[in-house]
């Protein structure tokens, strides 16, 4: 076409902003004065031309790029002669920019799952276009056709996308996709797919979260969506990357590939590979060409304890120095006056075991130092012994002195009072320095000889000063024990051992959290741990030790591997290819590892990450597991889909209740509402006890209800669940003695996880640093370099339960001690979580029989002695209480100060005891009528004489 004009109206002439314009096919034309002044190709235009008349000339608008361009004051003829010209050249050009939007609106909306990070980007190009067709609708109805322009009214009602648009788009692409595929997620697995499971595959947003619940079907989701990217052709297998968390894991998921890509005809060379990690390392830093030289510590963990042994040793037997500073850290110390009540000092001195050099169980932190010093100075003792004669001057206990100087045939107390007399929570002042002076009678009665320490030596710092001078004023002769001597009394005593594997978790814990020598220093002040400074002095140098091994053989571990993966990605020396990430036990993942994911995604083509997980079930924070990633995924990973996986056929409606009601009282958890399959109508969780005609014995107990499971379904399959492995070795010693069945599986609570059998039977519920829950954290230092754990209480405990409880199908059986039942127990003793309680010893009457009467949750136990049956309170040595057996019933008996009273209120049998020795009264005849006299009367020796008017 060639060049048409229009002119400006005579006002233009003088006032307009051109004084003509030209245009032809390809472009428009301004001039001014006759010269060219600008250019601009219809190509670039977005909307069509709008005309405009006035008094004194009419207006053409234009648009170009979305700059509006408008000259004023033309012929108002020539205008309305050429606008339908020139809206006839620009309406193919808007129909195709028309299109090109609906092309990218289908793109990201109705082909695929629209994306969190496609939304500004369809808002900033669609966005645009709308307003200009909105600006101008008359004329655009007239040049474009009906098709786009019904799709220009349809997306009028999508633009802007807010957050319900999104949502929106987003179900109308799952109802798209789930008609489309319903056959292929028919057919992915042995069972079809639930519609959970479906909308976890369908999913795709640049981040996904996949909650599954225990038994809902996870490894079922990434195989299915994994094989569904390569089925629609969204990916080629080798931009689909899958991470397992261990080789096993890696195996399995390899495994249902290839089962269920042959269902679904997949050939078995268009089919994703799964790595793990490590795995995953090691490739990438091969085409970095780095090396990649694994660590003989990392192949055999012996040699890893070996080379960490050697270097404690090695630095002990050259630095007498060293040694000390290692015993000193072994211990952290504790004031007693610091806790608020009775309760939480009892708990805390039950759980954490006070082992002195010589391998003695003491009370508190104060009487370890004292034994370890005579010790280490070479005063030899003994802690708590028989004092010369029997006395009770407290009631119901003997008394003991604290400790006993053999050699110089002294005795010493340490007394837990401050400079004014206080004394800790739940001890009585006035009374405990009442018997205080009693205790100093005695000795002054007796003839022996009394040196005293109390609490406030220690609170000032004084205690070893205090002691020495004791040991001056009775010309007691110490001397520095000899080095090697205590060098193989803390070898022989397992003293050694002990500590050096806790380095060793803390070294692991600064590997996998990847601290430095400030941030171990600031987590172990952060924690309160006393001696922060030394002990980050200690783990730096065995760090920077442990990194010279590791140079001198030329090799790296896993932990090196994944860092060392990651400074290659960040680098450019591997570019990631993978579009899709899939994550398996994303619950369990540490912070490297998230590091190495989000490099990988920051560093490649865009890709959308999945992961799927159970924050019911995240119980690996000793190795590194980091739970708030999950938790907290939004805020640490980005914006997200997410999906809850709650359909479950491996277990009944009551397993699930329970677990879920049970895991669900952590509110730092995700909430989910399990349905399962199978429906039952009377709880299939039991509580039973673990005695056997009134005894304890949890191993025959165990026994039985094997063999009660076996005589109605003699094809069941058995597990048996503990939370240590010695309480499996016991068991599985007596059951296999009388069953060869190999349908019995044993199992700790965290080897179970992804298991499962018919009937499950979980044992050791009991109090203490060796029950469980387990009450006794890592080692304190350990547990300030590890992951942080929620502040819910027993919170990885809790999720260890419900793995356990959720492995079973049918049945699962709590085998629990009655008299020193675990917090959990009693927490599944209320009426919401509907345990069938088979025992009557969870009855409280009952318990209350058994209760100590000394501290605040211990119980007595029966043991079985040298001399015979005693009780003892399970809070252990924390706890002096050992009750008399009652002669008429056997429950325990207490002693008061003149008689000892059975607990049982169904017996209530009462026998005299002397208020002096704590010897039985008897009924003895003399010259004045009947009286009651001491028994302790004709033991040589020790006599005790006294006497009772009746």
């Amino acid at each position: 076409m060639p060049n048409k004009k229009i002119k400006v109206s005579f006002f233009g002439k003088f006032f307009g902003n051109y004084s003509k314009l030209e245009y032809d096919d390809e472009k428009l034309s301004l001039f001014k004065n006759s010269s060219l002044e600008e250019t601009f190709n219809w190509i670039d235009t977005d909307s069509f031309a709008v005309l405009s008349s006035g008094l004194f000339g009419s207006s053409l608008q234009f648009s170009f790029n979305s700059q509006p361009i408008k000259i004023k004051l033309l012929k108002s003829s020539e205008c309305q002669n050429n606008i339908q010209i020139i809206n006839k050249i620009l309406k193919p050009i808007i129909e195709n920019k028309i299109a090109s939007k609906q092309q990218i609106f289908q793109q990201y909306t109705q082909l695929e799952y629209l994306r969190d990070s496609k939304v500004s980007y369809l808002n900033n190009e669609i966005s645009p276009l709308l307003d200009l067709y909105e600006a101008n609708t008359t004329e655009w109805k007239k040049h474009v056709s009906k098709d786009l322009l019904s799709f220009l009214d349809t997306l009028s009602d999508y633009i802007p996308l807010t957050d319900k648009i999104i949502n929106i788009l987003r179900k109308q692409f799952e109802a798209t996709i789930l008609s489309s595929r319903a056959k292929f997620y028919d057919n992915i697995e042995a069972n079809p797919l639930t519609e959970e499971q479906r909308l976890a595959v369908i999913r795709d947003n640049d981040r996904n979260l996949v909650l599954a619940a225990a038994g809902t079907g996870k490894t079922s989701v990434m195989v299915a969506k994994a094989l569904d990217l390569i089925d629609r052709g969204l990916a080629k297998p080798e931009e689909i990357l899958i991470l397992a968390y261990n080789r096993d894991a890696a195996k399995e998921l390899e495994e249902r590939l290839s089962i269920r890509g042959t269902a679904v005809a997949i050939d078995k060379n268009n089919r994703p590979k799964v790595k793990t990690f490590h795995a995953l390392g090691r490739q990438i830093l091969l085409d970095a060409k780095q090396s990649v030289s694994i660590s003989v510590f990392s192949e055999d963990p012996i040699k890893l304890d070996m080379w960490i042994s050697k270097w404690f040793t090695d630095k002990m037997q050259s630095d007498p120095k060293f040694m000390q500073i290692f015993i000193d850290l072994s211990y952290q110390p504790v004031n007693p006056f610091d806790f608020k009540t009775k309760e939480e000092y009892d708990n805390y001195i039950r759980d954490n075991e006070y082992r002195t050099l010589q391998n003695e169980i003491v009370k508190g932190y104060q009487e370890l130092c004292i034994a370890n010093w005579l010790y280490l100075n070479c005063v030899d003792y003994e802690y708590e012994p028989s004092y010369v004669t029997k006395r009770r001057l407290e009631v119901g206990f003997d008394y003991k002195p604290d400790f006993y100087l053999t050699s110089a045939d002294i005795y010493l107390e340490h007394f837990g009072i401050d400079r004014k007399g206080n004394t800790r929570v739940g001890i009585d002042s006035q009374q405990y320095n009442f018997e205080m002076q009693r205790k100093r009678e005695l000795h002054k009665e007796q003839n022996t000889t009394l040196i005293e320490t109390y609490h406030y030596n220690w609170i000032e710092g004084k205690l070893e000063d205090t002691l020495l001078q004791h040991m001056k004023d009775h010309n007691i002769t110490i001397k520095q024990r000899p080095s090697e001597e205590i060098f193989q009394k803390l070898n022989e005593s397992g003293f050694l051992i002990d500590g050096i594997k806790k380095y060793l978790k803390c070294l692991q814990a600064i590997r996998v959290e990847r601290l430095s020598d400030d941030a171990i220093l600031n987590r172990l002040k952060e924690y309160k741990i006393a001696n922060s400074k030394r002990y980050q002095e200690l783990l730096s140098d065995l760090h920077k030790a442990y990194i010279s091994e590791l140079n001198k053989q030329n090799a790296i571990d896993f932990d090196d591997m994944i860092i060392k993966a990651i400074t290659a990605v960040d680098d450019g020396y591997f570019k990631p290819k993978w579009t899709y990430i899939l994550v398996d036990e994303f619950q369990d993942i540490s912070a490297a590892r998230m590091e190495f994911l989000k490099a990988l995604i920051k560093n490649g083509p865009n890709p959308r990450l999945t992961v799927v997980g159970d924050d019911w079930q995240s119980i690996y924070r000793f190795s590194g597991g980091k739970l708030e990633l999950t938790t907290q995924f939004e805020s640490r990973v980005g914006s997200s889909s997410q999906t809850i996986l709650q359909k479950t056929f491996r277990y009944n409606n009551s397993i699930a209740h329970i677990a879920g009601e049970f895991i669900m009282q952590n509110p730092e958890q995700y909430v989910k509402k399990v349905i399962t399959h199978t429906q039952v109508s009377s709880p299939q969780v039991y509580l039973h006890d673990s005695q056997v005609d009134n005894q304890e014995n949890l191993e025959l107990k165990t026994l039985h209800l094997i063999q009660e499971i076996l005589e109605q379904n003699p094809k069941a399959s058995i597990a048996v669940i503990a939370r240590y492995r010695y309480l499996l070795k016991d068991t599985k010693e007596v059951v296999y003695k009388h069953i060869k069945n190999s349908s019995i599986k044993f199992w700790t609570f965290h080897g179970s996880k992804g298991l499962e059998a018919d009937y499950c039977i979980l044992i050791g519920f009991f109090q203490g640093k060796t029950g469980f829950p387990n009450e006794n954290k890592e080692d304190a230092v350990v547990e300030a370099l590890l992951p942080s754990l929620d502040t819910f209480p027993h919170s990885e405990e809790r999720r260890l339960l419900y793995v356990g409880i959720t492995r079973a199908k049918k049945k699962c059986y709590l085998v629990a001690d009655p008299r020193a039942t675990s917090v959990f127990i009693n927490e599944l003793l209320a009426p919401k979580f509907n345990i069938d309680v088979v025992s009557e010893t969870f009855n409280q009457r009952y318990r209350e029989v058994f209760k100590c009467n000394k501290c605040t949750n211990g119980y007595y136990k029966l043991k079985q002695g040298k001399y015979g049956n005693f009780y003892s309170c399970t809070s252990g040595a924390s706890c002096k209480s050992k009750p008399r057996i009652c002669e008429k019933c056997g429950a325990p008996s207490i002693d008061y100060a003149k008689e000892s009273i059975c607990q049982n209120p169904n017996c209530h049998n009462s026998i005299k005891i002397c208020d002096r020795c704590g010897r039985p009264m008897k009924r003895r005849n003399g010259r004045f009528g009947e009286f009651w006299g001491c028994t302790g009367y004709g033991i040589p020796g020790d006599q005790c004489k006294n006497t009772w008017k009746i």
